[in-house]
């Protein structure tokens, strides 16, 4: 590794060193303090980083610089609303991938969620899986101009165990979960995950899913929040940029809803899917964690937006949270992404009491 500053990288240099350093080494830690006040002047990046609109560019050029070392082709551009990076990685095939929608709810909430996804998935290797219980007769029966197999579950009524059984019935290996009751708004939404879900040390990625009022329901999970987990950024204004920015740029996370969460077949082996003693929510958290412990990312992505009509409430599970927290007590005291000087009852990445 070249030691030191490099003149090219000129108003981005410690950017730049910074990229250096982390592909020589993962022993990097954080210290939650304020140890540096940054000085500000009427000619600081600090007050707006139009201030020195070349310190962007030579921002982009250590990303860029960055992702070549590492043997990754991909197109970095520059958000110029948030003044945020976007990274589009080129995904080097289109693996094929089971899109497992488990319904419980009706046929139209199910009839909306399989025509807009035909209709806005511009990836072009899946099939669609519909799952549900014995009882719910209606799946087999709607029309759809798109090709889809039905499969049913006899157990008792366990979302975690239908999931689980629904993956056994596939072999592709790649595997998306999603909800009934979700619209992909733009064309590229899968395509922007399985950008991420092809590298290696990416265990699930979930994207940004919105409300019908145009408020966001979840960009991600923050863990040790209000209990257990709770949604990053929920009810904020879907295109409000967040504490940071971090609404609307792609990052490591504890967890995701599997509303929509894509993973590789392998890797969800590995975990060892669901578990079936937890359900919703805290079952998302929980293989995410599982995942987390073995070495994987969680990635958000905002790019990848979605409708979710009909949300769950937000019901506590006692059981579930006995579980969790003696299962995870160490990551609920601390979210490795989620600084311990923030709130602890709303995961808005707002300044705690």
């Amino acid at each position: 590794m070249k030691t030191g500053f490099r003149s090219q990288f000129d108003s981005a240099q410690d950017y730049d060193l910074f990229f250096r350093v982390i592909e020589q080494t993962q022993r990097i830690h954080h210290i939650p303090r304020v140890l540096y006040h940054w000085r500000r002047s009427e000619s600081s990046s600090a007050i707006s980083v139009r201030q020195k609109p070349e310190q962007l560019e030579a921002s982009r050029l250590a990303i860029e610089a960055h992702l070549k070392r590492r043997g990754e082709s991909a197109h970095v551009g520059v958000d110029w609303r948030t003044h945020a990076f976007c990274v589009r990685r080129r995904l080097l095939e289109a693996k094929k991938i089971s899109v497992i929608v488990s319904t419980c709810h009706g046929l139209e909430l199910l009839e909306r969620c399989i025509e807009s996804l035909t209709n806005r998935t511009s990836y072009p290797n899946y099939e669609i899986v519909i799952v549900n219980y014995d009882e719910f007769h209606g799946a087999s029966a709607f029309p759809s101009h798109f090709p889809y197999r039905t499969v049913r579950f006899s157990g008792e009524a366990n979302d975690s165990a239908l999931k689980n059984f629904a993956v056994n019935q596939t072999n592709d290996p790649w595997i998306l979960f999603l909800g009934e009751g979700i619209e992909p708004i733009e064309r590229d939404w899968l395509t922007i995950m399985a950008e991420h879900v092809q590298r290696p040390e990416v265990g699930v990625v979930g994207g940004r899913l919105l409300n019908p009022n145009a408020t966001v329901e979840q960009a991600g999970m923050v863990v040790g929040v209000n209990k257990t987990a709770q949604p990053a950024f929920h009810g904020f204004p879907a295109e409000h940029p967040g504490a940071n920015r971090q609404l609307q740029v792609t990052r490591n996370c504890s967890g995701v809803s599997s509303a929509c969460m894509l993973t590789r077949r392998d890797v969800f082996q590995e975990a060892g899917g669901f578990d079936e003693s937890l359900e919703g929510a805290l079952a998302d958290v929980d293989l995410c964690l599982k995942l987390r412990h073995a070495g994987y990312l969680i990635v958000y992505t905002p790019f990848a937006k979605l409708c979710w009509h009909r949300a769950p409430s937000h019901q506590i599970d006692m059981k579930g949270e006995a579980i969790m927290r003696e299962r995870w007590a160490g990551v609920l005291r601390r979210d490795p992404y989620y600084n311990p000087n923030l709130s602890r009852e709303r995961a808005d990445f707002s300044l705690g009491k």
